[in-house]
């Protein structure tokens, strides 16, 4: 297992793994015009004095002004997952909201970084995904980790990208290790390619370019036999090869799948 020693924060590899994986998610499922690439400049939204009331480190804010976002813009019942049950946080959106008053700092930081840390997560760490009932995925930019809450013993637990092994109670602050126990964490680059794994395997499953669900939740009785059915229909076509995977072909097997055998599971939005 890899330990602290071994990884550290780089601005632009952070970067470059985030867009990286976001380009994943638009060959697999994700419509590809929901990925924003920041101007060089960085996003005019995202300034110093836009997000000093979130009492971020400058490294914090210099690093959500030039990340790439999936687009939380316009009807957001309509926004992609980007993992199972997951929305990403587009932090130009949640700034623009904070600085005109939709929200407060308290509430961003509850939903961004959990209601069990907020209050204790040192300046140097930002939620990497924003809602009520999401996954939380939470950087430190001062040690160049990422921390899962509650992350599935299943995935946690995963061969391949090994969670971070030193204890948190032996380096962390005690207001911050109950919570950092409670959230396995792994290099910024393990962590995506982590997730890319689960896609490539078909533990976390698009059935649509807006929702993806996982192996991992439990099912109704009724649903019965549809993970075994949409992973089959994947590789049908071509999955995992991203040389050979017919993405659009595949999304309307998908759709049409759950209408005709599992229509309370399927996505019935528009585009999809």
């Amino acid at each position: 297992m890899p330990t602290l020693h071994e990884v550290c924060y780089l601005r632009n590899a952070t970067i470059a793994a985030i867009r990286d994986y976001y380009t994943f998610l638009s060959r697999l499922y994700l419509d590809e015009a929901r990925v924003i690439i920041p101007p060089e400049a960085g996003w005019p939204e995202i300034t110093s004095a836009g997000t000093e009331e979130l009492g971020k480190t400058d490294e914090v804010v210099a690093l959500l002004a030039h990340l790439p976002y999936i687009c939380a813009d316009g009807d957001q019942n309509d926004k992609a997952h980007g993992a199972p049950d997951c929305f990403f946080a587009d932090w130009r959106f949640l700034i623009r909201s904070l600085v005109q008053g939709g929200t407060d700092a308290d509430e961003l930081k509850v939903i961004t970084e959990g209601a069990e840390f907020y209050e204790n997560a040192p300046p140097d760490v930002i939620g990497l995904t924003a809602g009520a009932d999401n996954p939380l995925f939470v950087l430190d930019t001062k040690l160049g980790i990422i921390h899962w809450y509650e992350c599935p013993g299943e995935i946690r637990d995963n061969a391949l990208y090994e969670p971070i092994e030193d204890d948190p109670y032996d380096w962390a602050p005690e207001n911050e290790a109950d919570w950092r126990n409670d959230a396995p964490a792994w290099g910024v680059t393990d962590f995506f390619e982590l997730l890319k794994e689960q896609f490539c395997e078909l533990k976390f499953i698009p059935i649509s370019q807006h929702t993806v669900i996982s192996v991992y939740t439990p099912r109704q009785s009724r649903s019965e036999g549809m993970i075994p059915m949409l992973q089959s229909i994947y590789r049908e076509h071509g999955w995992p090869s991203l040389e050979h995977y017919r993405k659009q072909e595949c999304l309307a097997a998908v759709q049409q799948a759950l209408e005709e055998r599992y229509p309370h599971e399927a996505d019935f939005r528009r585009g999809q």
